[in-house]
């Protein structure tokens, strides 16, 4: 398996009020699909109404 590095705009809506901001983490995975969907779940389980906006992810490692 190898480690991901994601980088993506973040967008969370609370109380009808609207923040933009940038987020970057790692993941493992075999793939990078498999990678872009462990980070896009990783960034919407740390709040409620965050989405991932220009997600990139590239290999950093194995």
């Amino acid at each position: 398996m190898a480690k991901w590095t994601w980088n993506a705009t973040v967008v969370e809506t609370k109380l009808g009020e609207r923040r933009v901001g940038s987020g970057s983490g790692q993941v493992e995975a075999s793939t990078r699909e498999e990678a872009r969907v462990k980070a896009r779940r990783e960034i919407e389980a740390k709040g409620s109404g965050r989405t991932a906006h220009e997600l990139s992810v590239f290999e950093t490692g194995r």
